[in-house]
């Protein structure tokens, strides 16, 4: 009668045991749907593992972009957070470490007798040495692969120090296993997250910005302008001259070369928070703002002068092109500032033209 008592009172603390683990679980998976932040959800993941588990020390390396592989969440004593948060570890390491393990369901047990590659980071507990042979040795490990739908793998969950110091048995492992599973989920989630946001930022860069040469286009000209109304504003038009010739010359494989070029040029000379924007098939627009723009403006105007005066190199050799440029400044409306800048370019042009003329006469 007392065995029988005593097998109730195991079975009711397992199932207790189960229960909470569960409930720990569950709360894993709310902040797996509830947050992308994929270092607090596996954050989440490791203390659950140690605290439904049955494990002291929980981690999690994860698939970074450069193909390695790095412990971002440490669940244990401050001196192994410090020990192992960070490390690297590279996919091969990992396909030798589970070639040599025996298979516990989806988990990979390798036990002491096997050696860990020689430049992998490796923690071990300072715990003594298991006369029982289900004993957990120092230098046993017990990892949980973190698989995509496509079976890449993205990361790994280990463990370390089961408690009461031996081997895991199926219910701790089930639910090591139901926490990886979560992990994938979540890892899933911030990947997909990921290059959602990727996709959606290539789609603004189109719409917003020139293909040839990357400036900003119309539309993010238009969007800027009207963030900045209202505020003192300088507008460069910059047109450039004997363009055509080129195109005529050498093709336009030597007119994009050259409009490359130079946008290179000129934005290297536009200061952070102005804009330069590629408004036609070569003209351009720079919107200053900020303090004192009459005299940013002016200064703009000689550099680029300067700039686009130099030659570019093309497969019909070097071309100079310099550019007409007009400029205004005030607190107007932008539309009316650009076409006074607009007016002020054109008289530019007509007095380079005459001055062109009378050279040749």
């Amino acid at each position: 009668m007392l065995t029988s008592i005593e097998d109730l009172s195991s079975q009711l603390s397992d199932a207790l045991a189960q229960l909470e683990g569960l409930r720990t679980l569950h709360e894993v998976s709310k902040a797996v749907h509830a947050s992308l932040d994929l270092t607090r959800t596996m954050d989440a993941v490791v203390h659950g593992v140690t605290k439904a588990s049955g494990f002291e020390v929980a981690v999690v390396n994860l698939l970074q972009l450069d193909g390695d592989f790095a412990v971002v969440s440490v669940e244990g004593t401050e001196e192994i957070r410090r020990e192992l948060l960070g490390t690297t570890s590279t996919l091969e390491q990992w396909q030798e470490l589970f070639g040599k393990g025996e298979q516990w369901g989806s988990l990979f047990f390798i036990d002491h007798k096997h050696e860990m590659p020689g430049t992998m980071t490796v923690w071990t507990p300072d715990i003594p040495v298991p006369d029982e042979p289900e004993g957990w040795h120092p230098e046993d490990c017990l990892f949980a692969p973190l698989y995509a739908p496509d079976g890449e793998l993205v990361g790994v969950l280990s463990v370390d120090l089961p408690t009461g110091g031996r081997r895991p048995g199926l219910v701790q492992r089930e639910m090591l296993e139901l926490f990886a599973q979560h992990a994938a989920i979540a890892v899933q989630h911030a990947r997909l997250h990921h290059e959602l946001e990727e996709k959606r930022a290539q789609l603004h860069h189109a719409a917003t910005h020139d293909p040839l040469t990357g400036l900003a286009n119309r539309t993010l000209l238009r969007m800027f302008t009207e963030e900045v109304r209202g505020a003192e504003m300088g507008v460069l038009v910059i047109d450039l001259d004997d363009f055509k010739m080129i195109n005529d010359l050498g093709g336009h494989d030597s007119g994009d070369l050259v409009l490359r070029v130079l946008a290179e040029r000129m934005r290297k000379i536009v200061r952070p928070g102005d804009l330069l924007a590629r408004t036609g098939g070569d003209e351009f627009v720079v919107v200053v703002t900020g303090e004192d723009v009459a005299s940013a403006l002016n200064n703009l105007a000689d550099r680029m002068h300067v700039a686009l005066a130099a030659p570019v190199e093309t497969r019909i050799g070097p071309r100079q092109v310099g550019a007409s440029i007009g400029h205004a400044y005030g607190s107007g409306d932008f539309a009316q500032l650009s076409a006074a800048a607009d007016a002020d370019m054109y008289r530019t042009k007509q007095r380079h033209r005459r001055v062109t003329s009378a050279n040749y006469r």
